[in-house]
């Protein structure tokens, strides 16, 4: 199946899937069953947006869910301080910048393989949280910030609107020498060299926006459970690339879709949400969409 053609053929089975579950449970399409979609949706998506790009330069980054997991502890430690929420969202996304850009100074200078360093920094981020937290959340924190996770504006979760501007961020980015770049990674990385194109400082790049990414989902999931777990983004950065993968990104890099990461989300969204609805067991909600996903590496990497 065609790269291009992939985003289509996910958007009508998200078509295809609310039409089932919408037969199957007639809560399906309420407005507060909407609204959960779209805020459990919005979480993995803002992190699979940064992760598209790494994807596409043939790389991956397996700390996003670390990442998450520290972000949220420092803003946690921040209110807790009595800093503004303001601030406390800058140091949260500022982690998830300077992991990425330890990430890319591992990957770039280093010299190390993507997989390794991300795996390398996960369980050193992983462990730092739990030392600072010794294991236990951190709860209660001002109305202001819990906004962000379980407010509106104008009827619109606060956090679907944030998946929708990263979402439109990704898109613009990808048109810019940036996306450009990142494709050109993935395809040829040394005929990019050639070039004359600083492709490290390009690559490096990704990581960092692929960590503020993480830590702005953070923010979401920080303030939508006003806590702060040290184990939040469990599995997370799996999510992330299941959804960029099934949204048609190439795993060895030199193609991306934004578009298809936001179908592929909403789908996997939904297939969660329905199977809730319906009373399937949580057991087995990550099999159905892991078939999901062996499907639709079967159909895009076996007849590429």
């Amino acid at each position: 199946m065609p790269r291009t053609s992939q985003p289509f053929w996910v958007g009508l089975a998200l078509l295809g899937f609310s039409a089932l579950f919408s037969f199957l449970s007639p809560h399906f399409w309420s407005l507060g069953n909407l609204r959960s979609i779209a805020e459990q949706s919005s979480i993995n998506l803002i992190a699979a947006v940064g992760m598209t790009f790494v994807v596409a330069s043939a790389g991956i980054d397996l700390s996003s869910g670390a990442v998450v997991a520290l972000s949220g502890v420092v803003m946690a430690l921040s209110l807790r301080e009595g800093w503004g929420v303001g601030v406390t969202i800058g140091l949260g996304l500022g982690t998830g910048a300077l992991i990425g850009l330890a990430n890319a100074l591992l990957v770039v200078r280093a010299r190390i393989t993507p997989f390794m360093a991300t795996l390398t920094t996960m369980n050193l981020i992983a462990g730092a949280t739990l030392i600072l937290t010794q294991g236990i959340p951190i709860y209660g924190f001002s109305a202001r910030f819990a906004w962000l996770g379980r407010g509106s504006v104008a009827g619109v979760p606060v956090s679907a609107a944030a998946a929708a501007a990263f979402t439109v961020i990704g898109a613009l980015a990808l048109r810019t020498r940036l996306g450009v770049y990142a494709l050109a990674l993935g395809g040829n990385e040394e005929a990019l060299r050639r070039s004359g194109v600083p492709a490290d400082l390009y690559k490096g790049a990704l990581y960092v926006f692929s960590g503020i990414c993480a830590s702005a989902a953070s923010v979401i999931m920080t303030a939508k459970l006003n806590s702060a777990e040290p184990l939040a983004g469990t599995m997370m950065e799996m999510n992330a690339i299941a959804t960029v993968v099934l949204g048609g990104t190439r795993l060895q890099g030199g193609f991306a879709s934004i578009t298809g990461t936001l179908l592929a989300g909403l789908l996997l969204g939904v297939i969660r949400n329905g199977l809730v609805l319906i009373g399937v067991s949580s057991y087995y909600q990550q099999f159905v969409t892991g078939a999901i996903l062996l499907t639709a590496v079967l159909f895009s990497e076996g007849k590429r």
